[in-house]
């Protein structure tokens, strides 16, 4: 497994890479199709992906297999944490997906540690996510790699509100 910087020449990778794991996530059973792609459809572009890699406070990191198929990627955003973060001096890892293919095979954890250690090498002292509230597995995964609740804010999911948890974990112990 190779974890690797994500670039503009990435986007269309990205792009598709994003609309399968966000169906393989968040669609049925657990949503509507419809919502999903409607979402896709309005959040998911070649475009969004493409001013988003170009944003100097976003960093986009790469899983691909040896052959170069991708299997996962995530997204880290440099912005004001949630009001209730005691550590100001944070990064949010925005997304983090795997093909539904590779999770179980410990590859979460690797690409989940890679962006720890890459907000740690740049001097954050913590990091945040969000997880939709009726994910089970991915709460109890943060949980394992020592992720405490914070909150909640709502998301917009196409035209449904959803709430996600926002957890923390400290990077300076």
């Amino acid at each position: 497994m190779i974890i690797r910087p994500a670039t503009i020449t990435d986007a269309v990778l990205l792009t598709d890479l994003s609309a399968i794991t966000m169906r393989e996530a968040f669609g049925p059973p657990h949503n509507p199709a419809e919502l999903v792609d409607e979402y896709i459809a309005s959040s998911i572009t070649e475009q969004l992906l493409k001013t988003e890699l170009l944003d100097a406070r976003s960093a986009f990191f790469l899983m691909v297999l040896p052959d170069g198929t991708p299997v996962g990627y995530a997204k880290l955003r440099k912005h004001a944490p949630p009001r209730r973060m005691k550590q100001r001096n944070a990064i949010e890892i925005q997304r983090i997906y795997l093909l539904q293919s590779q999770i179980g095979r410990g590859q979460g954890r690797a690409l989940l540690q890679y962006c720890i250690d890459w907000a740690r090498t740049q001097g954050y002292k913590a990091v945040w996510l969000g997880v939709w509230e009726r994910n089970a597995r991915a709460k109890a995964f943060y949980e394992k790699m020592g992720f405490e609740p914070l909150g909640f804010h709502y998301f917009q999911f196409g035209s449904e509100r959803q709430r996600d948890l926002w957890l923390q974990k400290q990077l300076d112990v």
